[in-house]
């Protein structure tokens, strides 16, 4: 019996469970997907159809991620509670009360194209087959086999996840709304960042159109970047970086043209206080009539135990009103409900789909006005030399300006209860300026291009679409190393995007001036400290002592303020007295530790993964950012988050004339891997990994060639 055969034949012994879908389609042969691994572990995926590449992708990422893959399939399924006990079953918890299988009960059969569907039939097909044929690495085993409205499922929840609606919840239930009127700082999620930009051929040494994509995610785990390259024969043919386990790449550049993502700022959700009628249960009061509350109890399933074997099942109950999901106090006999795009479509995934298949302006244009993605800002180039940004998302339509949609809504109105969303083409975007480039650093929508060529806007109110109204440091450095010159090779672009050097203009370089002109005449124990700064060029390089005398500093001032990404952007203030007693106890730090002040900042901050430890550069908020956590046990620091992913490309009249990516640390998660850390060496040499869409110039590189099987 061939072992293909075994796996089809587990494949079916497996759909037996589970959620079943709701029409057939082919069986996908492994054997017409070919998988080909370059020597960075990178798969590039080849088959006739679209989900014969799908399947593909399944797979490779299995290969490299199945322990974080499955996290999502475990959201889709509302399973977590029974993979993590406790921890998971509130998100269990929180996956009943937005909704997120009920929506894509209502709207499988009726919101997605026949192309889609099976394409995401392929996904899972694959993602089956690896499950089947590796059933050591399965930790739960009734999760699979998974069906297309799980991970449509686990697409909305994770749309939720990001916008912040978990904190929302959790407050709800607290009883943190009792007590407040303005909800938008209790539920603001710290970002993780991100850049992108592009320039047209005005500003290009070679005359051709420049991209680079450069997203600034989690180092680890489900939200990490996972590289393939996916290439069909139904017009397929793309690379760049997804998060482990999703279906489609969220970002890259195909045969004709590519695009970034970042995190954006606007007001996604609101939190509405239901007026309960007195004397009635559950009876709430919307436009002068009663209404009852729709109950929705759900039985959550907690493991138990080691290895969570035992599973309690532990009712609990949500609510629905005219607002949507709902939540009773813990503290109080209020309700609140939350409004919020992202528990309103099933579509997220499918338009990532149509992007990665877009030929042109005109058809990438068609696929992001499927308006399903929550938010990120899309910064975009293609051949015809075409670039614009648009702060993309899904914004309410807030009609009503008498309302504060920064406080505690009223539930008891249509009034505030919008139904639509402001249209894609309505929000702040710049498209093909007169400068000659756009870019992104979850700066401000109002500053994509050299402000001279900003285009005027007026279409919404500024606080709806630019809630940290500004400039971080990111934005201030790359506008200065951007105008310095007027054109710019591909390999100058590069190093601009590998800047570390902190300026000493915006919020945040302002407010760090006053540290360097302390008098040391008052205070001379600090001398040597003073030096050392007065000395400093602002960059974050391994072999500067600046870094990390200030990168104590800085973790101190913004940890006391509480600061989340906007202390870059609006700056903060200290006091002379608190930058002195932090001076000192980094000075007494130090000192204990290595026995002088002068410790490079690579010594100190390192990029570490499995058996590699090297010294790492960059700072927070720099174009090459790090956001260190000490590792435990140890002084030393090492990124949570920071400079995920790179890639470069270029373009003229007849598509993609260069294409180069890197990872910092490796395309696998497994530690077994070669691959899990073989990209290390590269980024600390800031050394691109060359890349090409032909199919030919790949199989002259493959290291290893198979199918999934």
């Amino acid at each position: 019996m061939s072992k293909n055969y075994c796996v089809v034949l587990l494949c079916l012994l497996f759909a037996g469970h589970g959620f079943s879908q709701t029409e057939t389609f082919p069986r996908i042969d492994p054997l017409q997907i070919t998988i080909v691994r370059d020597s960075f572990g990178i798969p590039h995926i080849f088959g006739k159809t679209d989900a014969e590449v799908a399947y593909g992708l399944a797979w490779a990422n299995a290969e490299d991620a199945f322990q974080f893959g499955q996290d999502i399939v475990y959201a889709g399924k509302a399973f977590m509670g029974r993979s993590d006990g406790i921890e998971g079953a509130k998100g269990d918890y929180f996956i009943h009360a937005i909704g997120a299988r009920q929506l894509v009960e209502e709207r499988y059969d009726k919101d997605l194209s026949p192309e889609f569907k099976k394409y995401l039939d392929g996904f899972v097909q694959g993602l089956n087959a690896y499950a089947a044929a590796h059933p050591k690495e399965v930790k739960l085993k009734k999760a699979f086999p998974v069906t297309s409205k799980d991970l449509l499922t686990a697409y909305v929840v994770t749309m939720a996840l990001l916008t912040g609606v978990p904190d929302a919840v959790g407050d709800a239930v607290d009883g943190k709304y009792d007590t407040i009127t303005n909800v938008f700082p209790i539920n603001k999620r710290k970002p993780v960042g991100s850049n992108a930009f592009a320039l047209s051929s005005s500003r290009t040494t070679t005359g051709e159109t420049y991209l680079c994509i450069n997203p600034h995610m989690m180092m680890e785990g489900a939200l990490s970047f996972y590289e393939a390259h996916l290439h069909s024969d139904e017009g397929m043919n793309i690379e760049g970086p997804m998060f482990q386990g999703t279906s489609s790449l969220a970002m890259g550049v195909n045969e004709n043209l590519g695009w970034g993502m970042t995190w954006n700022f606007f007001d996604r959700m609101d939190v509405y206080k239901l007026k309960m009628v007195p004397g009635k249960k559950l009876t709430y009061e919307f436009d002068g009539q009663e209404y009852q509350l729709e109950k929705r109890p759900v039985w959550l399933k907690v493991g138990l135990g080691k290895h969570h074997k035992l599973v309690l099942p532990v009712k609990k109950m949500t609510y629905w009103s005219k607002y949507g999901c709902t939540l009773k106090s813990d503290k109080s006999n209020n309700f609140y409900s939350l409004r919020f795009p992202a528990n309103t479509t099933i579509r997220p995934a499918e338009q990532l789909y149509w992007m990665n298949k877009a030929k042109n302006y005109d058809e990438f244009r068609k696929a992001i006005r499927i308006h399903a993605i929550t938010f990120f800002n899309i910064v975009y180039a293609d051949k015809d030399n075409n670039i614009f940004y648009l702060e993309h998302g899904m914004l309410p339509a807030r009609t009503d300006t008498s309302f504060n949609w920064d406080g505690l809504m009223p539930g008891n109105t249509s009034k505030d209860m919008w139904t639509e969303l402001v249209p894609i083409d309505s929000m702040p975007h710049t498209i093909n300026p007169a400068c000659g480039y756009v870019f992104n650093t979850n700066n401000s929508p109002f500053h994509a291009t050299d402000l001279r060529c900003q285009p005027p806007y007026t279409y919404l109110p500024k606080h709806r679409v630019d809630i940290l109204p500004g400039d971080n440091n990111r934005a201030t450095r790359f506008t200065e190393m951007i105008s310095a010159k007027e054109k710019f090779s591909l390999e100058e672009i590069e190093k601009l995007k590998f800047d570390v050097t902190l300026s000493h203009k915006g919020g945040f370089g302002e407010s760090m001036e006053p540290i360097f002109h302390l008098d040391e005449k008052k205070y001379p124990d600090l001398k040597e400290i003073f030096q050392i700064l007065r000395d400093w060029d602002r960059t974050s390089e391994i072999h500067e002592y600046a870094p990390t005398i200030l990168g104590f500093v800085v973790k101190s001032v913004l940890e006391k303020r509480g600061c989340d990404d906007n202390c870059f952007v609006s700056g903060f203030k200290v006091e002379e007295d608190e930058w002195v007693s932090n001076l000192r106890a980094v000075r007494d730090t130090l000192m204990k530790h290595f026995g002088t002040v002068k410790v490079e900042w690579g010594t100190v901050q390192r990029n570490i993964r499995g058996n590699k430890n090297l010294p790492l550069r960059g700072f927070p908020d720099v174009m090459s950012p790090t956001y260190p956590k000490q590792v435990p046990n140890t002084f030393t620091f090492a990124p949570e988050e920071g400079d995920t992913y790179m890639m470069f490309a270029s373009f003229n009249k007849n598509g993609v004339t260069s294409l180069a990516a890197l990872q910092p640390l490796g395309n696998s998660l497994k530690p077994e891997s070669k691959h899990y850390n073989d990209q290390m060496e590269l980024f600390s040499r800031q050394q691109l990994r060359p890349l090409s869409l032909k199919k030919e110039d790949v199989m002259k590189k493959a290291e290893s060639t198979y199918h999934p099987q």
